[in-house]
């Protein structure tokens, strides 16, 4: 799942994605939109803008989408300023990526996030046993 406000920045995303074999299952622009339909599309990861136009940012919809859901996120940035950052470090997720966003950047991530992901979720299973 996709979280970008920008069209064309949204587009190019998902092209490359696509590009690579990956499904993008949804496209949304909000971070409302986001925590409303992540139940519903159950995405393996999802990559959230920070910084989205409307009243809740990536940061928030985040923390509330992993309160939902057992998923990793990977942070999309322009540029974001040390508060943000810091801001950002408070929610677990798995990484940044800095527009604009190359190919080979995009695959490392997505690969790196799913395996730890991965890893963290037997690890959390096996202690709740």
């Amino acid at each position: 799942m996709l979280v970008e406000d920008e069209l064309i920045t949204a587009l190019d995303i998902q092209r490359m994605l696509e590009r690579v074999g990956y499904q993008v299952s949804a496209t949304l622009s909000s971070g409302e939109e986001a925590v409303e339909k992540v139940k519903s599309i159950m995405p393996d990861l999802i990559i959230m803008d920070i910084f989205l136009s409307d009243d809740m940012d990536g940061i928030e919809a985040t923390d509330l989408i992993i309160k939902q859901i057992d998923i990793p996120v990977i942070f999309l940035t322009a540029n974001a300023d040390s508060n943000t950052i810091k801001r950002a470090d408070t929610i677990r997720h798995y990484g940044y990526l800095i527009k604009p966003i190359k190919q080979g950047d995009l695959d490392s991530i997505i690969s790196t996030a799913l395996q730890r992901h991965e890893i963290e979720s037997k690890k959390r299973n096996s202690t709740r046993h």
